[in-house]
């Protein structure tokens, strides 16, 4: 009997196409979130309103909602390597444009909010191509690792983006990160070319073979199949929604509670993705093809409490500490789930059901986003986090109690 074969960094990594997207990513992530915090404060700073960053953050959200279904077909019909480039490019254009306004200042917040939809539409596309390909590039049972390097490399990114986008925007002001955001666009594009041109072909193309709507009703047909899957949809809508709440006040939450400055806002979305980075690397190690329903329920129980401890904090040392916590846990739920949505759906109908399921998933997100601003005008923004931490954590309850298949579900060779 043949020896199973456990997850490994080092044999994703040996794989020539998997290095140059993880690489491809790695830069233009670099530049994503030192613009995240450029614009975000700019908005904050500009306007004064809370409203007003929780609508931008809402956003980058929407065009995943309204568009991920029906990009997801062309994303199982289209050479994927090819989507990755194009898209990296016209996010370039944009985002070089988006500098060239401020600079002038001749931006406002129509144009802001405009710029904001086309890069979430262009990032729904880049998300879910590159989760499609990847089991094109490595083994079942390197999905794991893989998936956790994504991850990893988004963590060092945030870490590095969101420290650095701080201190930057405070000594220089905003257009600068925005300006390297859009170089890291064009070195992504340059990097994913170098990939083998037949690594980028969906596995049985569709194209041709039925319409768009039999296409699209086929990938949420074999979605509904999937008990498993439907039960983590039900609790990622849950989960979205107050996750997002959350994180659509991380800037105000640093200037009004903590009382910290831009910098401070930076450190305290670095501290979580330190913890991400941490988690990630763990994760990656961790053969989670039979216990990946557990990894979900126990780790978003144990993140909602973290959550409501963050209500809590009022100082920045804890606050940052929580954060950290925070960040391994995202890491440690997010790795086997996307690795979960991997193994089961088949290569040809991956960007459909990837993109159809994180549409469902995300739908609640901006609302939640939208939602916080008032929220927190009317209460509070601790008040906003403790409840959002119950919530989130009952749902994780609720889910080891009676979501038993999503609790024992398993992918892959685990004989």
């Amino acid at each position: 009997m043949q020896a199973e074969v456990g997850p490994s960094y080092r044999r994703v990594l040996r794989q020539r196409s998997f290095f140059l997207l993880w690489v491809s990513q790695l830069v233009s992530q670099s530049g994503d979130y030192v613009f995240a915090v450029a614009l975000l404060w700019l908005v904050l700073e500009s306007t004064g309103s809370i409203v007003a960053v929780t609508a931008v953050f809402a956003a980058t959200i929407v065009p995943g909602v309204v568009l991920g279904p029906f990009l997801g077909v062309y994303v199982d019909r289209w050479d994927r390597r090819r989507v990755l480039i194009v898209t990296n490019l016209a996010e370039g254009v944009l985002v070089a444009g988006l500098s060239t306004l401020v600079l002038e200042h001749a931006l406002n917040f129509p144009l802001i909010l405009g710029v904001v939809l086309s890069l979430g539409a262009g990032g729904s596309l880049v998300r879910s191509t590159t989760t499609a390909v990847v089991p094109q590039l490595v083994t079942p049972a390197d999905l794991a690792p893989a998936n956790a390097l994504a991850s990893l490399s988004s963590s060092f990114n945030q870490i590095v983006g969101f420290s650095l986008g701080g201190l930057l925007v405070a000594l220089v002001g905003p257009a600068v990160p925005i300006e390297y955001d859009a170089v890291t666009f064009f070195a992504a594009a340059l990097l994913v070319a170098a990939i083998a041109a037949a690594a980028g072909r969906p596995p049985g193309t569709v194209a041709g073979r039925a319409g768009f709507a039999a296409e699209m009703v086929e990938g949420l047909r074999f979605l509904r199949r999937q008990r498993a899957l439907v039960e983590l949809l039900a609790v990622g809508v849950v989960v979205n929604f107050f996750g997002n709440a959350v994180f659509a006040l991380f800037a105000p939450y640093a200037r009004n509670v903590l009382g910290a400055g831009v910098s401070g806002y930076g450190f305290l979305v670095a501290a979580v993705a330190a913890g991400g980075l941490a988690g990630a690397v763990a994760i990656g190690r961790a053969d989670t093809r039979r216990t990946v329903g557990r990894y979900v329920l126990l780790g978003g129980c144990v993140a909602g409490g973290t959550v409501a401890a963050l209500g809590l904090a009022r100082t920045v040392p804890t606050a940052v500490g929580i954060a950290v916590v925070l960040g391994v846990l995202l890491s440690v739920i997010n790795v086997p789930l996307a690795t979960l949505f991997q193994a089961l759906v088949p290569g040809r109908l991956l960007g459909r059901v990837g993109a159809a399921s994180g549409a469902l998933i995300m739908a609640s997100g901006p609302v939640g986003a939208l939602v916080a601003g008032p929220w927190a005008a009317t209460t509070s923004i601790p008040s906003v986090y403790e409840l959002s931490g119950v919530v989130i954590l009952s749902v994780g309850a609720l889910g080891i109690a009676v979501l038993r298949r999503l609790w024992s579900v398993t992918y892959g060779d685990v004989s």
